[in-house]
């Protein structure tokens, strides 16, 4: 086997090797590429479905709002006419009574909730916090003054029944009679005189001024306490005089009621003249009431008709065989007939308790069926697509192949055969290395004496 076979069969397994790359990187870049349009047409498509269905939920939600709203507003107008006839057909004198009930009940309820507005704002402003507190500190103030006093009169009692009882001892003296006329004032120092000291726990024992204080106290809170349970038990006659005072003031609240009831009473003339008034109004208005009566009755029966149509409506499954879907023709959107249509839809999915989500079965089915084709059209196109890269790596083998040999140029100049050609290579490989390494030093020697450090480059010395 000669040098020009060897090189022709290299060259050809190069070029093959590097088809085979090339059509590797092409596979990876073309996949990549479906992948990414995949991903964005699915996220294309879900933002455009989302945005349908929430359209599609909005006007459904719209819509069952303005159906309330006219159905409040319908079942208003019945009852204010209601009213209307009734107060037609009520006699005056009731009418009068009822607006009176009525006045009088309005303003109860505006007298309660502005009373509460007001104790509201009362209990939040700090005008009653700075009142209470006042008022706290005058009532500690005055309980502790009524404390001393109640303090002050039981010593004052305490000393002078124990100077009456030192008077009426036998063992009684001028002097000590002149010593328990004292006044309030040295008893309430706390210094007693001579000879007053307690002569023991018996009736004629003579008392301390602090024993007397609290023997005071004592006697006042028992005092306190009876009268306490006296108040709360109240005798037949005392309830009879509240009972009297009660029924006076109420039979005088009513005959004053009574009075300005009768000042307030309007004229009949004027009850009269607003009655016609509004008998007037209410003849006026019976043309378009009448109007108004006959387009609901008319509605009522369109309606009727279309859900007799609509129960009437042929199966799918009766339908011939051979039916296309444009023997269908869909209504244009907006019509009447549009309207309709949606509206028989949406009943027929509510008795068919499915729900507005029936279309995710097909949904998947449709999108399996559509990636096993867009599977087949890639294949078949990969297919393409190989047999004509193959065809252009073949066309560019062939003029690889035409194209003459380089070696071909040393063949003058050393001669032929294999140990010219090697000889050729290997002179050229030292060449190209001397001048790398030519290179590689330059640009040492340029790095150097660049550097900060300073120094200019030095061979280094051979120690051998």
């Amino acid at each position: 086997m000669d040098y020009e076979t060897v090189t022709k069969r290299r060259d050809a397994a190069v070029r093959r090797i590097q088809a085979a790359w090339r059509t590797y990187k092409a596979r990876k870049a073309f996949v990549k590429m479906r992948h990414a349009a995949s991903t964005i047409q699915a996220v294309a498509k879900g933002w455009y479905v989302r945005k349908k269905l929430a359209e599609a939920r909005g006007r459904h939600d719209m819509e069952q709002r303005f159906h309330a709203i006219i159905e409040k507003r319908r079942e208003k107008m019945r009852l204010l006419e209601a009213e209307k006839r009734e107060i037609l057909a009520m006699p005056g004198s009731e009418l009068e009574e009822w607006e009176q009930r009525r006045f009088f009940a309005a303003v109860r309820m505006q007298a309660h909730w502005r009373g509460l507005v007001a104790r509201r704002k009362m209990a939040q402003s700090p005008e009653r916090l700075r009142r209470e507190k006042a008022a706290a500190t005058i009532q500690s103030a005055f309980k502790k003054l009524m404390r001393q006093r109640r303090a002050t009169g039981a010593l004052a009692q305490a000393a002078s029944a124990a100077a009456t009882a030192a008077f009426a001892s036998p063992h009684g003296s001028p002097l000590r009679q002149s010593h328990m006329r004292l006044s309030s004032a040295s008893v309430l120092l706390g210094s007693p005189q001579p000879g007053f000291e307690g002569q023991g726990p018996g009736p004629g024992a003579r008392l301390s001024p602090q024993q007397a204080a609290r023997a005071g106290l004592v006697v006042e809170e028992e005092e306190e306490d009876v009268l306490t349970r006296n108040a709360k038990m109240m005798g037949p006659r005392r309830y009879k005089e509240l009972k009297n005072q009660v029924d006076g003031k109420l039979s005088a609240y009513l005959a004053l009621a009574k009075a300005r009831g009768a000042a307030r009473r309007p004229d009949a003339a004027l009850v009269d003249e607003r009655l016609g008034e509004l008998l007037a109004d209410y003849n006026a208005s019976a043309q378009e009431r009448l109007a108004a009566v006959a387009t609901r009755q008319r509605n009522l029966v369109v309606v009727d008709t279309l859900c007799k149509q609509l129960e009437q409506v042929r199966p799918l499954a009766e339908l011939p065989t051979d039916a296309q879907p444009q023997d269908f023709p869909r209504p244009p959107r907006g019509s009447e007939r549009f309207e309709r249509a949606k509206q028989a839809h949406a009943l027929a999915l509510a008795e068919a308790k499915v729900g507005s989500r029936w279309w995710l079965h097909l949904k998947g089915l449709n999108t399996k069926a559509v990636q096993d084709m867009l599977t087949a059209e890639d294949e078949d196109r990969w297919d393409a697509l190989d047999a004509k890269w193959r065809r252009m790596w073949k066309a560019l083998e062939e003029q690889e192949n035409k194209r003459p040999d380089v070696l071909n140029e040393f063949a003058p100049r050393v001669g032929a055969g294999a140990e010219a050609v090697a000889a050729a290579k290997a002179e050229a490989a030292q060449r190209a290395k001397l001048a790398e390494y030519k290179q590689r030093l330059d640009k040492a020697a340029t790095a150097m004496a660049a550097s900060p450090v300073g120094g200019s480059y030095r061979k280094p010395v051979d120690r051998r």
